[in-house]
């Protein structure tokens, strides 16, 4: 297994919504080189990703206060095998965490979790603090299928104590079959 020392404090600073073109910054734990480079650009709509072979995968937000957010798979019957090459997964179909969500004819007002989508966006790889950070995109890639049921069952059971990162260091632990190749990438985001 490579691992690669966590959580460095790097940043990427960008002045438009979508980072495309632009190399994300990350934390990799796992078995990397199995996997490949992991997140490739992270926008408002969208995350991409690049794999060496096909994986499962599975995609989360994680709060500095230690909440989850599944965004992928969220229903029973998503796919969560990806193809080796690029890949994209949508976050529109749920509210993003890097815009609120506008409803028609509704007040306008900042709901705490919901970011407006104002100021530069920063993503990368922070120190082991959660200082300035909106929340963490995590990529969970594996050899091994799982289902939102899965994810969600496994889930409940995992404490919830000590943050964001400490909730990160065990997610791998909790949704990976031990036996089972596997990687993570995670990138912080950090909203100006």
């Amino acid at each position: 297994m490579i691992m690669t020392p966590r959580f460095l404090c790097a940043a990427l600073a960008v002045t438009s919504p979508a980072i495309v073109g632009a190399q994300v910054v990350q934390n990799v734990h796992g078995d990397v080189a199995h996997f490949g480079e992991g997140f490739t650009a992270i926008s408002e709509s969208r995350v991409d990703f690049r794999l060496l072979r096909p994986a499962n995968v599975v995609l989360f937000w994680v709060t500095p206060e230690g909440r989850i957010d599944l965004f992928f798979p969220l229903r029973s019957r998503d796919k969560t095998l990806r193809r080796a090459g690029n890949n994209a997964l949508s976050v529109s179909e749920i509210p993003s965490p890097l815009q609120a969500p506008v409803i028609s004819g509704a007040p306008v007002s900042g709901r705490a979790g919901q970011f407006t989508p104002t100021g530069s966006l920063l993503t990368g790889a922070p120190a082991r603090s959660d200082s300035g950070v909106s929340g963490y995109w995590v990529l969970l890639t594996s050899d091994a299928p799982i289902t939102a049921l899965d994810v969600q069952n496994r889930l409940a059971l995992m404490s919830r104590e000590g943050g964001a990162l400490a909730i990160i260091d065990r997610l791998a632990g909790v949704l990976v079959p031990q036996g089972t190749v596997w990687a993570q990438y995670v990138a912080a985001v950090v909203l100006q």
